[in-house]
């Protein structure tokens, strides 16, 4: 069964990891279901080579028998006649055809049995063959999706450098913010410290005020 060979090893290679060293995956998968298609087509005429050799065996076969047969009636012939030289030839000849159909019995029992064999071969591997044909779409989807897997793992650096600067960017925000509410802070404090010297201020106004009247109240009694 040499002819079945390469087709065994195509169709139990592991196709994924062809597909993963090439670089159309839909062209890779095409080209292998033709190699495979093209291989049993090979094999499918072996082996109506093979069964076209057994058919031939099988009917020299049967024809020697037959022949073996007829000769033998014909002997029974001459012995109803009384004719024993006659019977004796006959007889003679039907051993020649036993000998020659004994001889081709056991060359016809291997044939059937490899052309059997052949058959039940051709028959997986068609149906191996229907089922990488059902597979191919799939494998081919699958592919792709490895594929743009791989890109993305490629990018995610870059996605990863990007994201650092937003996070950068949002720190900064965030320490903008928190130099805004302490400015604010600051100048809500420098607010109240204002009022208040304006407080102290305006209340030592008011004690001299009331000094000085105090003083011109005390001018005015002594006149």
């Amino acid at each position: 069964m040499s002819f079945f060979s390469r087709v065994s090893d195509i169709i139990n290679a592991n196709i994924s990891d062809m597909l993963d060293r090439a670089e159309d995956p839909e062209k890779m998968v095409k080209m292998l279901i033709f190699e495979m298609e093209e291989q049993i087509a090979t094999a499918r005429e072996g082996v109506a080579k093979a069964m076209a050799g057994e058919k031939k065996l099988e009917a020299n076969l049967l024809k020697n028998r037959r022949l073996a047969e007829e000769w033998h009636a014909k002997a029974e012939s001459a012995v109803g006649r009384d004719d024993e030289a006659l019977a004796r030839q006959c007889l003679g000849r039907k051993k020649e055809y036993e000998r020659i159909a004994d001889s081709l019995q056991p060359q016809w029992e291997t044939a059937r049995k490899t052309s059997d064999s052949l058959k039940s071969d051709l028959r997986r591997m068609e149906e191996r063959l229907d089922e990488a044909i059902r597979r191919r779409d799939s494998l081919i989807a699958r592919q792709m999706a490895a594929e743009a897997r791989q890109e993305v793992q490629g990018v995610a650096p870059t996605m990863n450098r990007v994201q650092r600067s937003f996070d950068k960017f949002d720190r900064m925000e965030q320490k903008i913010e928190g130099m805004e509410a302490e400015a604010a802070a600051y100048a809500e404090l420098s607010e109240l410290s204002t009022d208040l010297d304006r407080e102290v201020e305006q209340s030592q106004r008011d004690a001299e005020v009331e000094i000085e009247l105090a003083a011109l109240k005390q001018q005015v009694k002594s006149e």
